[in-house]
C-alpha cells in the first residue's frame, strides 16, 4: 500500500534561532486531508572518539528538556553552508579539545521522526591529538574519558540515555572492535 502524503500547504508556527515549528495541511494516500506538526532543524553532527588506549569521550551537560546532566558523544547544529563533516570536526574540538586529523562516517539518523525533519550524522575519530577545549558562549560541559567497556555497561544499565551516544557507541562495538 502506497501511504505516501503530499504536503496541500505549508503553515509557519514560530521561526527561532535553531528550529522552526509547522502546523501543514496534507493529503494522504487514501485522498483524505490531515494536519501534521514537526519541528524543522538544519541537521547536525556528533562524533564519537576512540582513543589508541580503548576510551571514549564523551561530554556531560544539563539537558533543560529533561531536567537533568546527560552524558552524550560531542554534537552540534550544522550551520548553514557548512558540511556535516566539518562541523563534526569543529564540535570535537570545541567540546572536547581533540583534533582529529580524519573522520569515518558512521551513517546518518533520525532521532525523533514522529515529529522532527532532523538528520544526525554520526561520525567517528581514532586518529587524533587532545589539546584544550573552546567552549561557546554558555555552553558549560565536563569532559568524560571512559573505558568502551565501561560506557557499554552504562548503556546496558540505561545510565547513557541519550540516543545518538548509544547508537554510536554500539555501531563502534559491532564494526570496530
Amino acid at each position: 500500500m502506497d501511504c505516501k502524503e503530499t504536503t496541500k500547504k505549508e503553515n509557519l508556527i514560530y521561526k527561532g534561532r535553531i528550529l522552526s515549528l509547522y502546523n501543514d495541511e496534507v493529503v494522504l494516500a487514501d485522498g483524505s486531508e490531515s494536519m501534521r506538526e514537526y519541528v524543522h532543524h538544519n541537521g547536525g553532527s556528533s562524533v564519537l572518539a576512540v582513543d589508541k588506549e580503548g576510551y571514549v569521550y564523551l561530554v556531560e551537560q544539563f539537558r533543560y528538556p529533561y531536567r537533568e546532566m546527560i552524558l552524550e558523544i560531542p554534537a552540534g547544529k550544522v550551520e548553514n553552508g557548512e558540511s556535516a563533516y566539518d562541523c563534526a570536526i569543529r564540535e570535537l574540538k570545541e567540546e572536547v579539545g581533540v583534533i582529529a586529523c580524519s573522520l569515518t562516517d558512521l551513517g546518518v539518523i533520525y532521532p525523533t521522526p514522529a515529529y522532527t525533519d532532523e538528520p544526525l550524522h554520526i561520525f567517528l575519530a581514532t586518529d587524533f591529538e587532545v589539546g584544550e577545549n573552546k567552549l561557546d558562549e554558555h555552553e558549560l560541559l565536563n569532559v568524560k574519558r571512559i573505558k568502551l567497556d565501561d560506557a557499554l555497561k552504562m548503556i546496558e544499565r540505561n545510565e547513557i540515555k541519550d540516543s545518538k551516544t548509544v547508537i554510536a557507541i554500539l555501531r563502534y562495538a559491532v564494526q570496530f572492535k
